[in-house]
């Protein structure tokens, strides 16, 4: 019984040794690559304004920009006295932000939180989209298990790793639910993209519309996974003890009502003041929804959130403008 013992312990011993070693040599160079907000979760925990989002706040590749700063930046500029911190993942979401900020250290200096919310990450083409695998591998590094443990388990693939036509057929299965609220065809993302509109299918103009409808066409409730994100966002905020902000990003209001009519728009405001109100109480919710107009959005071809400097400048002065006296 004594050797079993003995041998437990140096079993543990030899686990607590290779993790140590595996910390101090292989991990940093690892998790640089695969899970980059692993680091940065740590780093940011000395900031006193934590601004998350997914790639809205970057400059596009190619814009004619003077001015490259990201858009969190642009924020920081109005409060020279506060130290602002961002931590951006591309195609990243609330279930992906709420996993970075839990591994933020428990004695951090953060003061508030702002978080993007991007309104076409509720939809069923971005909550079932292929790029889910990736981000679901890195995101086993967020959490405050032993690294080498997070490591085996990745090589396990112990996370959500469904093929991309698995998660194809669960997003044409959502779309093809009649769950809008409006007469056929429009009562759903399959009947409303095949009617016809701006001559058929090859036409860029119908194309896009179809993508707008795809991306907005949807009635938000507790029950959608982003919803759900948000909640534990906004739970976690409170035993941190962290100002939380909600900044729901811009949308190019003018195309989607040009390409897809007035019905379209009618949801997506509609989606909007629903998270306005169900947050409103705990959370300070910036609307930039409707703020910026069709030139300052550098996309032509898909919808996105993001803009050219001006539009960056436009959505970080209405949020400095909120947060003026609550920071």
């Amino acid at each position: 019984m004594k050797r079993i013992g003995i041998n437990i312990l140096s079993i543990i011993a030899i686990v607590f040794a290779l993790n140590y070693i595996y910390s101090e040599t292989a991990l940093i160079p690892f998790v640089d690559e695969e899970a980059g907000e692993y680091l940065q979760a740590r780093k940011v925990a000395k900031a006193d304004v934590l601004y998350v989002s997914e790639s809205s706040n970057f400059s596009p590749v190619n814009s004619n920009d003077t001015n490259t700063r990201k858009l969190s930046q642009f924020v920081s500029d109005y409060f020279p006295n506060l130290v602002f911190e961002a931590i951006n993942k591309p195609a990243a979401h609330a279930g992906h932000y709420k996993k970075i900020l839990e591994t933020i250290p428990e004695n951090n200096h953060i003061n508030t939180v702002i978080i993007a919310v991007n309104m076409r990450s509720f939809s069923a083409s971005w909550i079932n989209s292929h790029l889910e695998t990736p981000l679901n591998k890195s995101a086993v590094f967020y959490n405050n298990r032993p690294p080498l443990i997070n490591r085996f388990l990745m090589g396990l693939n112990a996370y959500d790793d469904r093929t991309s036509v698995e998660r194809e057929r669960e997003m044409f299965r959502a779309w093809a639910e009649p769950s809008l609220p409006y007469p056929e065809p429009r009562n759903s993302v399959k009947n409303w993209t095949a009617l016809e509109k701006w001559g058929d299918w090859r036409n860029p103009k119908r194309q896009l519309a179809d993508h707008y409808i795809k991306q907005y066409a949807y009635v938000l409730s507790e029950t959608n996974q982003r919803i759900k994100d948000l909640d534990e966002i906004v739970s976690l905020a409170q035993r941190r003890n962290w100002n939380l902000v909600f900044s729901i990003l811009a949308e190019n209001i003018e195309e989607a009502e040009a390409l897809a009519g007035e019905e379209l728009v009618n949801l997506m405001k509609t989606n909007r003041d629903w998270i306005i109100k169900r947050y409103g109480a705990d959370v300070l919710m910036i609307d930039n929804m409707e703020l910026l107009g069709s030139d300052e959005f550098t996309e032509k071809d898909f919808p996105s959130e993001h803009y050219y400097e001006s539009g960056r400048r436009k959505i970080a002065e209405n949020i400095a403008n909120h947060l003026k006296g609550r920071i």
